[in-house]
């Protein structure tokens, strides 16, 4: 199974029954953050951001000590980021269909 497949593997699997989708994890870490930050932020963080950020730090663990499981985290990040825009759901192969996410 390559990085990808896993990435897919994770957050359509146990991830995601654990937080929920993308859309519910990353709408509650975004208000967090912005709760957190908000004398230094001109505007709200949004959910779309958290997966940005996300692949970010798991870049830069990547640039210091190479591990298997930042590049996988950093394929699942992208992947949740391209199914909340789309509300395709990641599937292994090229089987994606639409679904709906559900909050």
């Amino acid at each position: 199974m390559n990085h990808a497949e896993e990435a897919i593997r994770l957050i359509t699997g146990d991830r995601n029954e654990s937080y929920g989708t993308p859309d519910q994890d990353f709408s509650g870490i975004a208000a967090m953050w912005t709760g957190l930050l908000n004398t230094r932020l001109t505007s709200p963080i949004t959910a779309e951001d958290v997966p940005l950020m996300m692949t970010a730090l798991k870049l830069r663990r990547q640039a210091h000590r190479p591990k298997d499981d930042n590049l996988i985290d950093a394929h699942g990040y992208l992947l949740c980021l391209q199914w909340m825009q789309t509300g395709i759901r990641p599937v292994v192969g090229n089987q994606n269909r639409p679904t709906h996410n559900e909050d």
